[in-house]
């Protein structure tokens, strides 16, 4: 046999196995297409358009596979798939919305918390400075009183330093 008869015989048998939905490399439920033949054939792509019978073959086996394949090719089984693919993801859907729900209000709360925080810490540098301005005048307070007291010692020493000298 040439390569050419091994080629049309690999791309006949390609799709006898699509149509019975019993590929080996390619998924069974693929549409019939020439690429899905060339591929289940393991061809490049292409290669079945040098056969012309081939391709109206191909074509002749979409067309009426498509109008009887949908239930003849395992779309109930599919079908049955995808809706529990479906409910799943429904359901984690929901579980990840009322996650987001529970984080969101932590995170109201940590707001609220930040704010009541930062009053406090406002109220607080108030409350210090006003503490530090009161310290200082009392320092200051403090330090004049004692600077009296010492001009008001230095004078007393003065004057009695001056009536021991008469």
């Amino acid at each position: 046999m040439s390569k050419s008869q091994l080629t049309r015989v690999e791309l006949e048998e390609a799709l006898k196995r699509l149509i019975v939905g019993q590929t080996l490399r390619i998924d069974p439920l693929r549409r019939i297409s020439v690429k899905a033949i060339e591929e289940e054939a393991n061809l490049g792509d292409g290669s079945a358009y040098y056969y012309k019978d081939i391709i109206q073959k191909i074509k002749d086996a979409a067309v009426k596979h498509t109008k009887d394949s949908c239930s003849v090719r395992g779309n109930d089984e599919q079908l049955s798939k995808l809706r529990s693919r479906l409910g799943n993801e429904t359901r984690l859907k929901e579980k990840y919305r009322k996650e987001v729900g529970s984080l969101k209000y932590q995170l109201s709360k940590m707001a609220t918390e930040h704010n009541q925080f930062a009053l406090i810490i406002q109220q607080y540098q108030h409350k210090i400075s006003e503490l530090e301005a009161t310290n200082l005048t009392s320092v200051n307070f403090n330090v004049n009183s004692i600077k009296k007291e010492k001009s008001e010692d230095l004078e007393n020493k003065i004057l009695l330093g001056e009536k021991k000298d008469l």
